[in-house]
C-alpha cells in the first residue's frame, strides 16, 4: 500500500505520516526492489489510533507509551485525560465569567484592576486548587454511602411486603407510593454511582478506600446499641421487677430513646472517622493501629458523648410500668426504684384514630388501655407478659382482659368506645378480645 492510499484511508497528510515514522511510532516495511515504503493494514490502523490520540491532546511521548500499554492501562490513561479536560473546562468557565464581569466593571479604572488581580491570584493559588479538589472528593459517591442509602430507601419496600403478608389493606396505598419512591431513589443512586465510577474511577476508588472505615465503625456502634437494647428488654425484668409480675410495658418515650441509644454511637463514630479521613492521608490510614486516632480526636467532647449515651441508657432502663396481682409499679428516671399504686381512679379504652402520631397507641386502629392513678395516666398498648405464666403463652392480650375484668369488678368507672375497631389489622382472635374488653362494664 502506497502513502497516497494511506492518506486517503487515514485523513493524515504524508508529512504527518513521515513525522510519526521519524518518532518511531510506526515502523514501515520497505519494498526490496525499490526501497519504497509498503504500508500494511496494521500500519493504517496504528496511524488511525495515533491520529485519535493526537486529537485528544496526547503528546508524542505519551502516545509512544500508550502504544505499549494493555487495554486496561489505556482506559485509565483516557480517564485521567478526561479529568484533565474537566479541569480545563472549569478554567475556561472561570475565565469566561471573569471576562463578562470585567466587561461590566472595567470603567471603574485602577480600582477594579487591583480587585480583579486579587481574584486571579486566588484562582491560580494552591489554596483554590486544594479547595476544588476537596469539593470534588466530597461530591464523588462511594460504595459505603451508596449501600447505606439503599438500605434506607428500600425500607418502605420491606414494609410493603410485611403489610401485604399481614393483610394490612388500609396501609397499602400510602406504603405503595413510598415503595415506588424508594425504589426510584435506589435506582437513581446506583446509576449515579456507576456513571461517576466510569468517569472518575480513580477518585471513586480512593474515596471507597477512605470510607471503608465507616463499615467497622457502624458495626461497632450497632453492636453497642443492640447490647443496650438487649439490656433494656431482657435484663431489666430479671434485675428490677418483682418476680410475680403479670405484664410490663415500656414508657411512651422509650422508643425514641432507644433510637438515640443506637444512633449516638453511630453518629459519634462516623463523625470521628470523617475527621480521621480529613486529617490522615489514605496511605497513613492503612495502618490499623491508627484507629486509636478516633478516640483521641474526640478530645474535650469525649466525656459529653459518654454522658449522653449513659443518660439515654439510664432513661431506657428506668422507664416502664409493671402490673402485679394487687398493684401497679411505675418506674421513671426520676423514680428509678419505682412508685407503687393500688388505687385506680378510672379506666379509658378504645382504638386510636390518628393517621400520623409519635405515640403508637394513638394511630388509627391501634388498641389502647389507660388507667388513671393519683392524677397519673398509664397507657398499655403492647405489653410484654411474664413468660413463666403458662396461660399467657398461647393467648396474647389475655393479661389485659383479666386485668380489666378485675378492675371492673371493683366498680372502677370505665370510659370505652369501640369506634374505629374495623381499622384494627390484628387477627380476629385479638380484635374480639379487644371488643370484649371495651364492652365489659
Amino acid at each position: 500500500m502506497k502513502i497516497k492510499d494511506v492518506e486517503r484511508l487515514t485523513g493524515l497528510t504524508a508529512k504527518s505520516i513521515r513525522y510519526y515514522e521519524s518518532k518511531n511510532l510506526i515502523t514501515v516495511a520497505r519494498d526490496e526492489e525499490n526501497s519504497y515504503r509498503n504500508y500494511t493494514e496494521a500500519d493504517v490502523n496504528r496511524l488511525r489510533l495515533i491520529k485519535m490520540f493526537r486529537y485528544l491532546d496526547f503528546s508524542i511521548e505519551e502516545i509512544e507509551n500508550l502504544l505499549t500499554m494493555n487495554a486496561d492501562e489505556i482506559k485509565e490513561a483516557l480517564r485521567q485525560k478526561a479529568d484533565a479536560f474537566s479541569k480545563q473546562k472549569n478554567l475556561c468557565e472561570d475565565k469566561q465569567n471573569l471576562c463578562l464581569s470585567l466587561a461590566k466593571d472595567y470603567e471603574n479604572g485602577s480600582t477594579v484592576v487591583e480587585e480583579y488581580n486579587d481574584i486571579i491570584e486566588f484562582l491560580e493559588s494552591n489554596e483554590r486548587s486544594e479547595l476544588m479538589e476537596q469539593l470534588e472528593d466530597f461530591a464523588a459517591p462511594n460504595l459505603t454511602s451508596s449501600i447505606i442509602q439503599t438500605l434506607i430507601f428500600m425500607a418502605p419496600v420491606l414494609w410493603l411486603f410485611y403489610n401485604i403478608k399481614a393483610a394490612r389493606i388500609n396501609m397499602l396505598m400510602v406504603n405503595g407510593i413510598m415503595a415506588v419512591i424508594g425504589t426510584s431513589l435506589t435506582t437513581w443512586n446506583w446509576i449515579h454511582y456507576a456513571n461517576q465510577y466510569q468517569k472518575h474511577r480513580a477518585r471513586v476508588k480512593r474515596k471507597n478506600r477512605k470510607m471503608l472505615w465507616m463499615v467497622p465503625a457502624m458495626i461497632v456502634s450497632l453492636i453497642l446499641g443492640l447490647v443496650a437494647v438487649i439490656a433494656v428488654v431482657v435484663l431489666i425484668p430479671e434485675l428490677m421487677m418483682p418476680k410475680d409480675y403479670l405484664f410490663v410495658e415500656q414508657g411512651p418515650v422509650t422508643g425514641v430513646v432507644l433510637i438515640w441509644l443506637v444512633m449516638i454511637p453511630v453518629i459519634v463514630l462516623c463523625v470521628l472517622v470523617v475527621a480521621k479521613i480529613q486529617k490522615k492521608s489514605a496511605e497513613e490510614m492503612e495502618d490499623v493501629s491508627d484507629i486509636l486516632f478516633i478516640w483521641n480526636h474526640l478530645g474535650k467532647w469525649r466525656p459529653a458523648a459518654i454522658v449522653t449515651w449513659l443518660i439515654a441508657l439510664y432513661c431506657c432502663i428506668t422507664n416502664f410500668n409493671v402490673v402485679t396481682e394487687d398493684k401497679i409499679i411505675c418506674y421513671s428516671p426520676w423514680n428509678p426504684m419505682g412508685i407503687e399504686y393500688s388505687d385506680v381512679k378510672s379506666i379509658k379504652t378504645g382504638f386510636g384514630n390518628k393517621n400520623i402520631s409519635i405515640a403508637e397507641y394513638k394511630k388509627k386502629g391501634q388498641f389502647f388501655y389507660q388507667v388513671e392513678i393519683n392524677g397519673k395516666t398509664i397507657t398499655f398498648h403492647a405489653p410484654s407478659t411474664n413468660e413463666k405464666i403458662k396461660r399467657y403463652e398461647e393467648h396474647t392480650y389475655l393479661e389485659l382482659e383479666e386485668f380489666d375484668q378485675a378492675l371492673v369488678e371493683l366498680g372502677i368507672p370505665k370510659e370505652a368506645d369501640k369506634k374505629g375497631w374495623e381499622n384494627c389489622d390484628f387477627d380476629k382472635e385479638y380484635v374480639d378480645r379487644f371488643l370484649r374488653i371495651i364492652m365489659l362494664k
